[in-house]
């Protein structure tokens, strides 16, 4: 999503209702994990990200303790997730898990955007990156089944890859902004196939923030950057993956 330093975030949380409300309840308290980059990590925004407003949804709506642990990194790529996977933390919190949350891919596609929107053609240029996020998107789901076959796995879409709203109308040129689209399209499209070969939830940002047709101005739901979820976005996110994933 633009950004290039590695910060990783790695922060636990509670959301809790009322204790008594939960007597005689035999549901195990979700344990919700972010995984991914700057957009789970909630950069530019001084606000609640989707991890936990989806945990606060999923603690409401049982009556239960909701915990998460958020390891998604700003800046990283879909090949960095995977080896963060490798990390004893992080399988120690997705051997916990009862919901993983995966928003991954879309920086892997920065330098190429780079090109497309210089001239270089968008097929021939997108193509083997989607390839790759494909690639290691599926490797991850799969490492996180192997690690906890019990845990829901949501793998997240974009509603853009690069700038969007008014502030992608204000930058980019024509050529940009048609070199933004399709990197949005390359990159959902192989989170699309990862999700269906392994078996993940597949919920789309792109339907949450756009609408069904694609076609409504997410300027209200961005932050100031034109290319992170501000507050309402990021709330929004997590009412599409609550509906997804009512239980955690």
């Amino acid at each position: 999503m633009g950004a290039v330093t590695l910060t990783a975030c790695g922060s636990r949380s509670t959301a809790t209702t009322d204790p008594a409300a939960q007597a005689g309840m035999t549901m195990r308290d979700p344990v919700v994990v972010g995984l991914g980059n700057s957009v789970p990590s909630g950069t530019a925004c001084s606000c609640v990200n989707f991890v936990s407003a989806y945990a606060a949804l999923v603690a409401k709506g049982n009556n239960a303790k909701a915990t998460v642990d958020n390891d998604a990194m700003s800046g990283s790529t879909s090949a960095d997730l995977v080896n963060q996977l490798t990390h004893g933390a992080v399988q120690a919190h997705l051997r916990a898990a009862t919901t993983v949350l995966v928003m991954t891919g879309a920086n892997d596609f920065n330098d190429a955007f780079d090109a497309v929107s210089f001239g270089a053609p968008a097929a021939a240029t997108y193509a083997p990156v989607a390839t790759a996020v494909q690639d290691n998107v599926t490797a991850v789901v799969q490492k996180i089944h192997a690690l906890n076959g019990s845990a829901h796995v949501v793998v997240l879409d974009y509603w853009a890859a690069m700038e969007d709203g008014a502030v992608a109308a204000r930058d980019y040129d024509a050529a940009t902004i048609a070199a933004s689209v399709a990197s949005t399209t390359y990159v959902n499209d192989a989170l699309a196939v990862a999700a269906k070969a392994t078996g993940a939830l597949y919920v789309s940002t792109y339907t949450a923030l756009k609408g069904p047709a694609g076609t409504n101005d997410p300027t209200a739901l961005l932050a100031a950057d034109g290319d992170h979820p501000n507050a309402a976005g990021h709330q929004l996110i997590a009412r599409a993956i609550y509906t997804a994933v009512p239980t955690g």
